[in-house]
């Protein structure tokens, strides 16, 4: 039996009918067009997912107070697939059959993204994606998009940031799936590029929790900085463990956990000088049109400030937005025209992709000092300098 998902129905404002013309021309049944897909409501990818989500449901009932899209009150459908590759696979098959979905959008992360884009190709339905790992655009994929920067530019800071303070030996670990693989290649290049030594570049299975052996090989391997393509549960056991153990390294640096608010709360003091990605920052030296009032609209709904993950989701209604004004209609293959040749502005940048549906954003590099996220990298955008992770006994002395 096809497994069902437990469907998540954001409620939508009473919208002023408006573009009654292009409405009348590609008419939904009672002025409503769904956009739905499935998303890590439970699982291990559920801490990211359901802020990605939280920006799209803000974004949507925005849209909706503006008259929504092409005159049609918009009703987001959002199923679980559990964090589950073969769940999210049959769920879209399903999606698709039934067809009460206009406009799809994708899950959570590339592990599911890779496979979902199979199901998409086949029966022709354009999505964008909440994806980072470059090989799922480079099969020759026509209906999948990008919108978040590549796997492989994700520890591009850190590496130049070992770089920049004369480390020569780093060890590059990292979970074996699609998205950290694709991280840990790009971390690799970068290192090459820069003639540091990797003396250790090994990968662990994705629901390893003990990291003391692998830790070990860092040890002995000499490395000076850690660069984990990793995600939250296994970066926050690395932290810990590379305590427990009293190992010490100028540097560490991982992927999506620093991001998360619950990596400092779960971690405290430990947290300390830990080196992070951000596709986005809620700062103003980055300047993004509307990124002010979202920051706040969004703090005033969930009480907390937005990290990247919400404002991926809030940024992809606005892209889709967008193609949808472009394309005119909700047709399939209008929507897909659309979605290769506009470009718009968003609270995280000017979005175009290019001939494979790729992006070209880079995101940012921040250190955790003081128990707050400071951008370190790119220079331009710089709020601090980079700290060197002090050795156990210099941090317990203050």
């Amino acid at each position: 039996m096809i497994r069902q998902g437990v469907t998540v129905l954001v409620a939508v404002l009473a919208a002023t009918i408006a573009h009654v013309g292009a409405a009348s021309a590609d008419h939904r049944p009672d002025q409503v067009v769904v956009v739905g897909g499935t998303s890590s409501l439970t699982g291990r990818y559920s801490g990211p997912a359901g802020r990605h989500i939280n920006g799209w449901k803000l974004n949507v009932d925005e849209l909706n107070t503006r008259g929504g899209l092409l005159g049609h009150k918009v009703e987001l459908r959002i199923s679980d697939d559990k964090s589950d590759r073969r769940t999210a696979i049959e769920l879209y098959e399903t999606l698709v059959a039934e067809g009460g979905i206009d406009l799809f959008i994708g899950p959570y992360g590339s592990h599911l993204t890779d496979a979902v884009a199979n199901v998409m190709e086949r029966h022709r339905r354009p999505f964008i994606a909440n994806a980072s790992s470059k090989v799922i655009w480079e099969r020759g994929r026509r209906f999948v998009f990008n919108y978040s920067a590549i796997a492989h530019n994700y520890l591009k800071g850190a590496v130049h940031l070992a770089n920049q303070i004369g480390l020569k030996r780093i060890a590059i670990i990292g979970e074996g799936s699609v998205f950290p693989r694709q991280v840990a290649e790009g971390a690799l290049e970068w290192a090459r590029i820069l003639g540091l030594d990797v003396v250790l570049l090994e990968s662990y299975h994705r629901r390893e929790t003990d990291f003391t052996a692998l830790l070990r090989k860092v040890e002995a391997s000499g490395a000076e900085a850690i660069i984990s393509a990793s995600y939250h549960r296994d970066s926050v056991a690395q932290v810990r463990q590379l305590r427990q153990l009293n190992i010490d390294v100028k540097l560490f640096a991982a992927t999506v956990g620093p991001a998360l608010p619950s990596f400092v709360e779960e971690l405290g003091k430990a947290a300390e000088f830990v080196v992070g990605f951000s596709q986005w920052k809620p700062n103003p030296v980055l300047g993004f049109r509307g990124m002010k009032e979202f920051i706040e609209n969004y703090k005033n709904r969930y009480g907390v400030i937005p990290n990247y993950h919400a404002a991926n989701g809030y940024q992809e209604a606005q892209i889709l937005a967008a193609v949808v004004k472009q394309a005119g209609s909700f047709d399939p293959e209008k929507v897909r025209d659309a979605y290769s040749s506009v470009a718009v502005e968003t609270i995280m940048g000017r979005w175009k992709v290019n001939s494979q549906g790729l992006n070209n954003r880079e995101g940012v590099t921040f250190q955790i000092q003081n128990g707050k996220r400071v951008l370190v990298w790119p220079a331009h955008v710089a709020q601090t300098r980079f700290l060197v992770m002090p050795k156990r006994e210099e941090r317990a002395k203050k």
